[in-house]
């Protein structure tokens, strides 16, 4: 498109106020601080752990700050820096911002045609906005976009990273619900070739040392999709719980959602995809992150992460203390300052033996199958040496990753040495840390051989489970690790709800509830420690999947699979 084919330009409205106005000092000034996001990034190993399995090597979604470039730019740059390998293949960036001059109540796009920058032009996709204006999920409000600066210094970040024929969708969230804000998100999610930013500093001019504590808590509330966050807490707050709502909830078009399956963002339970807290469940069996996504531009369902890359404040001289590392000392703990963080949203191709994360079972005993996972194939499985094998195996792979010395044979030797790990077999890795949940991740169904799948979860639980930072090696002596084995799931043949609080065996079963939509859940048979009724078995379950806990039905709409477990601690 050229230049004379736009009619309605929104001028930049922050250049050399935000960022240079001088096109060749603001090119110098992003690609130092990409430089310097990818240097940081290497350092965590983030690129090369969160590439292997997603649905694309670059992520669905980001979380970035929209202070001065001086004060967040390098914490943005994180995330950015990991949307480069999308360029030519993201053709489309859905942003949305808050609203810091003029309210509005909803989610408002503009009637521009294109928004102008230092590095050009950047034309609107006038056509996705319409559809999504058509069917109820936008305003129109041109003032609240004129001198606000949310989205507008993301552009120039997007015109650099994913080059100068991105199309953009800019949008200003003001008063309104996670379900509002979501549902203009759903309406434009699109596929690979769209990704969504989310635009959000945290708290503001608290002492430095008062505002990272409120940080913190703030990024543990998002790490674990416990929305709403207020706008106190965050200023884009709302375009965050957007965020956290489609992630929670899944990706399902509005139509196709029943009344009972939507998340209620009026102030009510909110009740996640993946877990949060719901009714009076102890909240060790909360904050669940990982979603099924029912995507409605693929025909498939797709599991998604959300993995903290960084934070800093505006005290910090552009300095960012990614995931897992201590901040840097404070230069002055009174001095007022504003809090910065960013994210990605990895969407993961989700299959009957993708990696999912089970509820967590702190306070559980080992659990005995009445069923075999899987009948022993030499002499040296009996019930003992297994579990002492594969306990070895869990800590000797999570050992090796954190380049943590330990004697004895490597995590390939025990595999090579037991022929019954090379069997395909399904299983969860469970870490805790002084009686503390510390990771947990697994899968449901047998897709690759035993011994491979509880090393990979070893490790997976440690610095992949989204509700944490990474284990560092200085844990390693404090970690405690539980491996679980689990059997192939098996249909359970009834056809109501009743039928099938009467068919459950507590503290045997492992239950996976689906709804034939992409919504599904599991529990593992610990959660049975927690909630020994079936019936709240069964409610917390259901709304873990993004349905309503006092869902009834007959005639099978809701299918029912029932496994065991062998854990080992």
């Amino acid at each position: 498109m050229t230049d004379e084919q736009f009619r309605r330009v929104r001028p930049a409205a922050v250049a050399g106020s935000f960022y240079p106005s001088d096109p060749d000092r603001l090119n110098a000034m992003i690609d130092g601080m990409l430089d310097y996001a990818a240097r940081t990034l290497k350092r965590r190993h983030i690129p090369a752990r969160v590439s292997a399995g997603t649905r694309a090597s670059w992520p669905k979604a980001v979380i970035v700050p929209h202070a001065g470039y001086v004060y967040s730019g390098t914490t943005a740059a994180l995330a950015y820096s990991l949307l480069a390998s999308g360029r030519g293949a993201i053709r489309r960036a859905v942003i949305v911002g808050p609203t810091h001059r003029v309210p509005v109540r909803g989610v408002a796009m503009s009637t521009a045609d294109a928004w102008q920058t230092p590095l050009g032009k950047v034309a609107v996709d006038v056509e996705a906005e319409r559809s999504a204006l058509d069917a109820g999920r936008l305003i129109v409000n041109n003032p609240t976009h004129a001198r606000e600066h949310a989205v507008e210094v993301q552009v120039p970040f997007l015109q650099k990273v994913l080059g100068p024929e991105i199309s953009i969708v800019p949008l200003n969230a003001g008063d309104a619900t996670p379900r509002e804000v979501g549902d203009a998100l759903r309406a434009l999610w699109g596929g690979p070739e769209t990704v969504i930013v989310i635009s959000s500093d945290l708290s503001h001019y608290h002492p430095e040392r008062v505002g990272r504590a409120i940080d913190d808590e703030t990024i543990e509330r998002i790490n674990a999709l416990d929305h709403p966050i207020s706008p106190d807490r965050a200023c884009g707050a709302y375009p965050i719980n957007g965020l956290l709502d489609v992630i929670a909830g899944g990706l399902l078009p509005d139509k196709l959602l029943p009344d009972d399956a939507r998340p209620d963002g009026e102030g009510g339970t909110i009740v996640h995809n993946a877990g949060d807290n719901v009714g009076t469940m102890d909240p060790r069996c909360a904050h669940i992150v990982t979603s099924d996504f029912h995507h409605h531009h693929a025909p498939s369902a797709f599991r998604g992460y959300l993995e903290l890359l960084g934070r800093s404040t505006s005290g910090d001289d552009g300095e960012v203390a990614p995931a897992g590392e201590d901040r840097p000392a404070m230069a002055d703990p009174d001095d007022r300052v504003v809090g910065y963080a960013s994210w990605a949203l990895w969407e993961v191709p989700a299959d009957d033996g993708a990696t999912e994360h089970a509820e967590p079972a702190e306070s559980s005993q080992a659990v005995q199958s009445a069923e075999p996972a899987q009948p022993a194939q030499a002499a040296d499985r009996t019930p003992d040496h297994e579990g002492s094998v594969l306990l070895r195996l869990a800590h000797t792979a999570l050992a090796e990753h954190l380049d943590v010395d330990v004697d004895g044979p490597s995590s390939a030797d025990i595999i090579a040495a037991h022929p019954w790990l090379a069997d395909p077999g399904a299983s969860f890795v469970t870490l805790t840390e002084n009686g503390r949940l510390r990771g947990c991740i697994g899968s449901i169904i047998a897709h690759q051989p035993l011994g491979r799948d509880i090393a990979e979860h070893a490790v997976d639980a440690a610095v992949h489970d989204p509700r944490f930072w990474p284990v560092v090696a200085q844990e390693y002596p404090l970690l405690h690790v539980e491996v679980s084995v689990l059997s192939a799931p098996e249909p359970m043949r009834v056809q109501s709800r009743e039928a099938l609080e009467q068919a459950l065996r507590p503290g045997i079963d492992g239950l996976i509830l689906s709804d034939g939509e992409g919504r599904s859940a599991t529990f593992l048979p610990q959660v049975w420690d927690e909630l020994p009724d079936p019936h709240d078995f069964v409610s917390h379950l259901l709304a873990k999947a993004g349905l309503s806990a006092g869902r009834t039905w007959h005639d099978g709409e809701i299918t029912a699979r029932r496994y065991t477990v062998r854990a080992y601690r």
